[in-house]
């Protein structure tokens, strides 16, 4: 009974044989996602669920995210700017990532669509263990940031890598506030034939517009 229930994890250096090859291959990426955020100073959690879609341009990553419940917004990433729109309220919200550009690409990415050997000019490595999310056996990657830069937005990255996969099933971001980001991913599909339209931003004429930054 003992043998049964436990899970063995794969080889670090095999899980990161795969990713590599994925990551060469990498041009798109569409899922379904359910991202779950923990508050810690309220000790409160707050679920969303969404359609990702993602892909790599000239000008760096490109993505959407389309949270469906339990309130409609869609975030829209390409270059530099991030743009969240509110459409109950017919509101968008422009943020400036351009000093984080590089780590946002990589964040966007995380387990997608770069190669171990990017991570680690950027995060320490170390090998989580076997665990199954489900009844999926995954291998869990804990990955740190180097920079003092980027440990101001995140002290670590967890990745759940199924056995014989690529792909990650689930993400965990951790923040110094002791906040965190759970992302659980579904359906996943790589290199789907996603439009330029799939990733345009288009708001009614009369959109107001936020700057958070300013």
């Amino acid at each position: 009974m003992l043998a049964a229930t436990l899970v063995q994890a794969e080889p670090l250096a095999d899980v990161l044989a795969r990713m590599d090859q994925a990551a060469a291959d990498f041009h798109s990426l569409s899922a379904q996602m359910k991202r779950i955020q923990f508050t810690a100073v309220l000790s409160e959690t707050s679920e969303m669920d969404g359609v990702l879609r993602l892909r790599r341009a000239k000008g760096g990553t490109e993505g959407v995210v389309e949270f469906q419940q339990p309130e409609k917004r869609t975030v829209f990433i390409k270059g530099k700017a991030v743009q969240i729109y509110y459409p109950k309220a017919n509101t968008v919200e422009i943020y400036d990532t351009s000093k984080y550009s590089t780590n946002m690409d990589q964040i966007l990415l995380m387990g997608f669509g770069t190669s171990s050997a990017e991570l680690k000019k950027s995060y320490e490595f170390k090998d989580g263990g076997a665990q199954k999310i489900g009844s999926v056996p995954t291998t869990r990657l804990e990955l740190t940031p180097k920079s003092a830069e980027l440990q101001k937005l995140i002290t670590k990255i967890e990745l759940w890598i199924p056995e014989g996969q690529s792909n990650p099933i689930r993400a965990k971001f951790s923040e110094p506030s002791k906040n965190y980001e759970l992302v659980d991913y579904s359906d996943i599909k790589v290199n789907p034939p996603l439009p330029d339209a799939a990733f345009e931003f288009k708001p009614p004429g009369k959109v107001k517009k936020i700057y958070p930054q300013k």
